[in-house]
């Protein structure tokens, strides 16, 4: 898959999670990133805001699909379609619990 057809697939990606997505993160994903996202390892947790590859869902989309030299992340470019890693990032973009409550916040002027 080329770079420049990352974009649009993400854009065309739901971010509600249909149920394949939810299926291919409880396969691919959950046994080391845990069902919400929220690992006790912060370099595995989705939840705590803190994302070491970037938080676009571009971002973690390449990471899904090259892996990360070095670690136990491995790439899923020949086990998964563009599509489904672009709906698995948007999913697991869901997961960050401080993206959550920074929308929630409402700024009120001085």
């Amino acid at each position: 898959m080329t770079h420049s057809l990352l974009p649009a697939l993400l854009l065309s990606a739901v971010a509600a999670a249909s149920p394949p997505t939810v299926a291919v993160y409880k396969t691919k994903c959950e046994s080391c990133h845990m069902a919400s996202g929220g690992s006790p390892l912060e370099e595995l947790n989705f939840a705590d805001g803190k994302w070491k590859h970037g938080s676009r869902p571009a971002d973690i989309a390449r990471v899904i699909t090259e892996g990360v030299p070095g670690t136990a992340m491995q790439p899923f470019k020949k086990q998964l379609t563009p599509q489904q890693i672009a709906r698995l990032a948007a999913y697991v973009r869901g997961f960050d619990k401080t993206r959550k409550a920074a929308a929630g916040r409402s700024i009120t002027p001085p």
